[in-house]
């Protein structure tokens, strides 16, 4: 048994070591994720974080634990892998999170931002969760008022920015504004976006890294040529979109800037992405920067929305696991960073150190909430706290969250438009196949590290 990754600082101190008691009888915790290599068995605990391999030879011990542990597996009981029968896994999880938003309180810094420049769009994609909402583009006085914001509120801490929209290039002057205000003031600031990538240019470019400092882009891809152009119905379009959005691809990633391109799948395309990614793999694969997601499309969206049945969404959650297993064999899937802290938020929508800042210069905490559920704004220090509050209330549990091995890192807001109040078997698979594939990421940095003697 050989420790990879330690246990999460904060829940170590919280929960301490475990003490192996005469005559307990134990099991393996609910939160624990196991996955089986060729010659070892990584298990992942994932409330406290901790990554263990162990030998098929320990690995069968455990498959045939009675209760009593042997000297070989008591490492299990003190790191908590292994539990008494009897322990309710979920109030333990419930119990430390608890205390770690206790010990973790807010220090009134805001750091990451999600910046809608427009609400505007030169596309016209079907499933937008902005449709309807009214078109509003950023002024440059809003502009100066939301990097002034920015540097006055991050506590002299770096600064995460999202540019966000509409489509955020509609309006690259309210960028040039923001990050012109944030370098006077010595604002320290990492960018990326999310864009249809259809805009850019040589000379945009260029802007984005020097003077954006923009070191990531996330562009939508739905399909191969005639289904991209089809589905995301462009205004005024120049030629083939399609051909240009991969022309930009390329340019992105001559300037050093990463490239992550997410496969939006429904019941239509599913077929036409492993078209699209055998595309991308010949004139992208083995790039530095460049990587692809695929995420099933959210439910009830956009002009034509789309209620799947749960048959659907379970055959939805394999078709999307299906197409990652093709993204690996092609060699330009989208590595997901590992996080190694306590889970307590859902996302920027509860997180008290995120907001979103919409064209009009207001403060709130989601994406999908543009137009209501605000806070603040840029342009003062008020901040209706009961909003907040809002933001922050969980959805009560659900019998299935019990003995579901992802509870430690799931939280459910009740403001959340996104994460229906079921839970989805497209969201569990997703949350599986990401924390998987984070696991396999992580052992095989360790395996370069220590290589066998």
């Amino acid at each position: 048994m050989e420790q990879i990754v330690p246990p999460i600082v904060l829940a170590q101190k919280i929960l301490g070591q475990q003490k192996v008691g005469e005559g307990t009888s134990y099991r393996l915790t609910t939160h624990c994720l196991r996955v089986e290599q060729p010659e070892w068995v990584l298990l992942y605990h994932t409330l406290t974080g901790e990554l263990l391999r162990l030998s098929y030879e320990e690995a069968e011990e455990l498959d045939g634990l009675s209760g009593s542990v042997s000297p070989a597996l008591e490492a299990l009981v003190s790191k908590r892998f292994l539990v008494p029968r009897g322990t309710d896994d979920m109030a333990l999880a419930d119990q430390v999170r608890q205390i770690a938003w206790q010990l973790n309180r807010n220090d009134g810094a805001l750091t990451d931002y999600m910046i809608f420049t427009t609400t505007a769009c030169n596309a016209r994609c079907f499933y937008c969760f902005e449709a309807g909402i009214k078109k509003i583009t950023m002024t440059e006085d809003t502009a100066r008022a939301a990097g002034a914001y920015i540097a006055d509120h991050c506590g002299g801490k770096p600064v995460d920015l999202l540019w966000f929209g509409g489509e955020p290039l509609v309006n690259t002057r309210a960028i040039d504004v923001i990050t012109d205000v944030l370098v006077q003031r010595g604002t320290v600031f990492h960018a990326s976006i999310t864009t249809n990538g259809y805009l850019f240019d040589e000379t945009m470019v260029r802007r984005a890294k020097d003077r954006w400092k923009l070191e990531l882009a996330q562009i939508t891809l739905d399909g191969t040529e005639a289904v991209y152009n089809q589905r995301k119905a462009y205004v005024h379009p120049e030629g083939s979109p399609f051909q240009r959005v991969l022309r930009n691809i390329g340019l992105l990633l001559d300037a050093g800037i990463r490239v992550v391109a997410r496969l939006n799948m429904d019941g239509e395309n599913e077929g036409d992405l492993y078209a699209l990614v055998d595309q991308l793999a010949e004139r992208f694969g083995g790039r530095p920067g460049f990587g692809v997601r695929c995420r099933v499309l959210v439910e009830n969206k956009g002009v034509k929305p789309t209620a799947y049945t749960e048959g659907e969404r379970f055959s939805l959650a394999e078709k999307a696991q299906a197409m990652w297993a093709y993204l690996d064999e092609k060699g330009i899937a989208s590595e997901w960073e590992r996080q190694q802290q306590l889970v307590l938020y859902s996302c920027r929508s509860d997180s008290p150190h995120a907001a979103t800042i919409t064209p009009e210069g207001r403060l709130g905490r989601c994406e999908s909430h543009i137009d209501k559920g605000l806070w603040g704004s840029v342009f003062s220090d008020d901040r209706d706290e009961q909003v907040l509050r809002r933001w922050r209330e969980r959805r009560p549990a659900e019998e299935v969250c019990k003995t579901c091995l992802l509870y430690p890192q799931c939280v459910r807001l009740k403001e959340c438009v996104t994460r229906t109040e079921r839970c989805s078997p497209i969201e569990r698979a997703e949350m599986g196949l990401r924390l998987r594939r984070i696991i396999l990421a992580t052992f095989e940095d360790w395996k370069a590290e220590h290589p066998p003697v």
